[in-house]
């Protein structure tokens, strides 16, 4: 679980991770408007119907990288690298904040693999459990709306692939407690809960 503290610190500082390589691809300017048919379409192949080779999935858990200019090619690069983990990043998805990819976009992770991510102290708690990633550093500032509302599409469509319950959707915070702050003192769950049901103003 060390390797969150790691990886923060990587993207955070002045580490390779934090700088665009030489060949870095374009930022990502499409309108969220076009992102949410993306995301759509994305989770339509993945999620349309449960795999036969699915792990027995009970509990969501979202998570915030620390560092805003993380992409899903570095983190993946880096637990690779650094930890050796051959499957890459320890999230099942990310959700961009628009500095590398566009604002809300969903990228599947470690999903494809359908393997447990080392992302928690006590995976105990939330046995099962998927990691779900927000690009950016959320105890620094609020969560963009768009990227509740991604974040709210994503875990509605495997609360209902899945048969996950509500009350199964949780924080990082939430599960270690006092060990972690992640995923900011800013993000707020029972907004997200609310943005999953559909019952928020705005």
């Amino acid at each position: 679980m060390r390797r969150r503290h790691f990886l923060a610190a990587a993207l955070g500082g002045a580490g390779s991770l934090a700088r665009p390589a030489a060949a870095a691809r374009p930022r990502d300017r499409r309108s969220y408007a076009e992102i949410q048919g993306v995301n759509a379409a994305t989770l339509d192949g993945l999620l349309g119907e449960r795999g036969e080779n699915w792990r027995p999935w009970q509990w969501i858990v979202v998570h915030h990288t620390a560092a805003e200019h993380a992409s899903l090619e570095g983190i993946d690069r880096y637990h690779r690298v650094h930890f050796g983990d051959p499957l890459g990043a320890e999230y099942h998805f990310v959700i961009n904040n628009g500095r590398r990819r566009a604002l809300g976009l969903i990228e599947p992770a470690r999903w494809r693999y359908q393997e447990l991510a080392a992302h928690l102290f006590h995976p105990e708690r939330a046995p099962e459990s998927l990691a779900l990633c927000l690009i950016g550093n959320f105890e620094e500032r609020p969560v963009p709306a768009s990227m509740m509302d991604a974040l709210a599409l994503l875990c509605r469509r495997l609360m209902g692939t899945l048969e996950i319950p509500i009350e199964r959707v949780t924080t990082h915070r939430a599960v270690d407690g006092r060990l972690t702050q992640c995923p900011g003192r800013h993000f707020d769950l029972d907004d997200l809960r609310a943005r999953i049901v559909g019952r928020v103003d705005e």
